[in-house]
């Protein structure tokens, strides 16, 4: 079994590194550019996450997982599942009141099922197809469909269309919108160093290995 405890603290640095940039931004009223590194900050935590997903036994380190690490769409999906294991503390509490804190949303469960067999086995073979074709969460679909990170990509781009007139589509990247990826990248980065005896944490890794097999 491969070590990857310093991998993952250089990907968790890094991570880091890019929220901090992030928030200097915010503070600075470049609300775009603070909202794309904090998406970036938490595509970085998720690489990380992939990392403990292996250590633990739950993914293989096979050529499909190391790929997966620069995709952009399957960090997305781990995203999904980030916010799962460490929620904002008052939506904990929402859900502790109302008595879902103990269930997995649906999001989560098609998050992982789009990771393990849309994406790393439609990679291990091209023939791979559902008997079935399921029928996702709408926000895990969205990730898997690319618009997430369309969204990322006019944080920083300018748009050019077909009858060549560009856009700018960077002023409605709000000041509350780019404060709350921060708030999820801080939360992520928070995760990382003190997550395997989370329950939550646990319930995801023998459900991947379950996939897995």
């Amino acid at each position: 079994m491969i070590d990857f405890t310093d991998t993952i603290n250089v990907c968790a640095k890094n991570g880091d590194r890019l929220t901090d940039d992030a928030r200097y931004l915010h503070d600075f009223d470049r609300y775009a550019s603070s909202y794309a590194l904090s998406k970036i900050a938490q595509e970085e935590y998720a690489k990380c996450f992939i990392l403990k997903l292996v250590s633990a036994g739950a993914l293989e380190w096979t050529q499909e997982v190391r790929r997966s690490l620069n995709h952009h769409v399957s960090k997305q999906l781990m995203v999904i599942i980030l916010e799962y294991v460490n929620p904002d503390y008052d939506d904990f509490l929402e859900m502790i009141n109302n008595g879902s804190s103990l269930q997995q949303p649906r999001k989560v469960s098609d998050a992982i099922n789009i990771y393990i067999h849309e994406i790393l086995r439609r990679w291990q073979s091209q023939n791979w197809a559902w008997v079935e074709e399921p029928e996702y969460d709408s926000e895990a679909k969205r990730v898997f469909d690319g618009r997430d990170d369309k969204i990322k990509q006019d944080a920083l781009y300018t748009k050019i269309f077909k009858d060549g007139k560009g856009i700018d589509s960077t002023d409605k990247f709000t000041k509350e919108i780019s404060y709350k990826e921060i708030e999820k990248a801080d939360r992520y980065g928070c995760f990382m160093g003190n997550s395997e005896n989370d329950y939550r944490y646990k319930k995801i890794v023998d459900l991947i290995s379950l996939l897995k097999e």
